[in-house]
């Protein structure tokens, strides 16, 4: 892992041009930029020892006319000519600002309504991440 899970909040919609505010932004309470992610965020199984947990996650300031969000982890450097996507939900209402911890859990009641989960793949141990928004 050279650089590590990359996390983005990317914009699916087409969205109007104007200037904004603020700039979009990404958050989460529960990692920080160049740390490890906390064991509890780690995948359970080939020799990890996590709790398989969903980190927390918040946005701010979309831009105008922004009709839904999609979140993608995905580990660019992951030995597979491609990378390797851990997690993806789309079609998070525009009205939506964050996601609870444990939200990508297939068990848990916690996605927003009509957010729709691609298939989970896994966390892995000790991954160090880069938060950016808009896939960058």
């Amino acid at each position: 892992m050279k650089t590590g899970i990359r996390m983005a909040v990317a914009m699916v919609a087409a969205v109007s041009s104007g200037a904004m505010a603020a700039p979009f932004s990404v958050s989460s309470n529960d990692m920080r930029d160049g740390q490890p992610l906390a064991q509890q965020h780690w995948f359970a199984g080939f020799g990890c020892t996590g709790g398989n947990v969903s980190p927390q996650l918040a946005w701010k300031n979309a831009p105008a006319g922004t009709r839904s969000f999609a979140v993608t982890v995905r580990d660019p450097d992951a030995p597979t000519g491609s990378g390797w996507w851990h997690w993806t939900v789309v079609n998070i209402a525009s009205s939506v600002f964050s996601l609870p911890a444990g939200a990508g859990d297939k068990n848990s009641a916690t996605l927003p309504g009509g957010a729709v989960q691609g298939p989970q793949r896994f966390w892995l141990c000790g991954l160090r991440r880069r938060l950016s928004a808009g896939g960058r």
